[in-house]
C-alpha cells in the first residue's frame, strides 16, 4: 500500500473519531502519542472484513470521556462499569460505521462485526503483525486512542472519496416511522 493510501486511512480514522464525538457534543484535538497509558481505560475492539481488506479497530477511552459522551437518558445516578463498557462498545461501533462510510466513498466496501469490550487498570494491546497499522490519540474531556490494524490483498490502494447522495440520513440521525 502506498503512502497516499495510508494518508487517506489516517484522514478517514481521524475524521471518523472527531465526527462521532462532535455529534455527542465533545470537541477533540489530535495529540502526539507518547506511549503513555490512559487512566481508568475502557477498550473495545471491533472487526471488519471485505474481499480485499480485513482487520480490526481498537478504541480505548478514558472513563471520563466515556461518561461525558453518554446520552442524557443513560446519565442517571452512579454510572456502573457495565454501562461505561457497553457505551464504549457502542462508541467503537459508531466510529467504525463512520469509517465504513469513508471507505465506501473511496470504493472499498467493508462489513462490521460485533464489538468486544475490556476494562482494566493496565490494559495493553499486543499488536499482531499486519500490513497496515495506524494509530491516533485525541484529548478533550478525557482521552481516546484509536488503532486501525488490517491486512489487505497485494496492490490494494485507497482512492479518493467520491461523495454520492444515496438518500441515507447522516450518521447519528434518527428516523421515525
Amino acid at each position: 500500500m502506498n503512502a497516499e493510501s495510508l494518508s487517506r486511512i489516517d484522514l478517514f480514522l481521524s475524521s471518523s473519531i472527531k465526527e462521532l464525538f462532535v455529534s455527542l457534543g465533545l470537541e477533540l484535538r489530535e495529540v502526539e502519542y507518547r506511549g503513555q497509558g490512559i487512566d481508568v481505560p475502557f477498550a473495545s475492539t471491533i472487526g471488519f472484513t471485505s474481499p480485499s481488506l480485513v482487520g480490526v479497530l481498537v478504541l480505548t477511552a478514558s472513563r471520563s470521556i466515556a461518561e461525558r459522551s453518554l446520552p442524557a437518558n443513560l446519565k442517571r445516578g452512579e454510572l456502573s462499569d457495565s454501562i461505561i463498557a457497553d457505551w464504549t462498545g457502542e462508541l467503537s461501533n459508531q466510529a467504525l460505521g463512520r469509517l465504513k462510510n469513508h471507505f465506501f466513498a473511496a470504493g472499498v466496501e467493508i462489513a462490521l462485526s460485533t464489538p468486544t469490550v475490556f476494562a482494566g487498570k493496565e490494559l495493553r494491546h499486543f499488536l499482531q503483525p499486519s500490513r497496515i497499522y495506524r494509530s491516533i490519540m485525541f484529548e478533550g474531556d478525557g482521552t481516546i486512542f484509536a488503532e486501525f490494524q488490517a491486512n489487505c490483498e497485494a496492490g490494494l490502494e485507497i482512492g479518493e472519496e467520491v461523495k454520492v447522495d444515496n438518500g441515507a440520513p447522516p450518521e447519528g440521525e434518527a428516523l421515525f416511522f
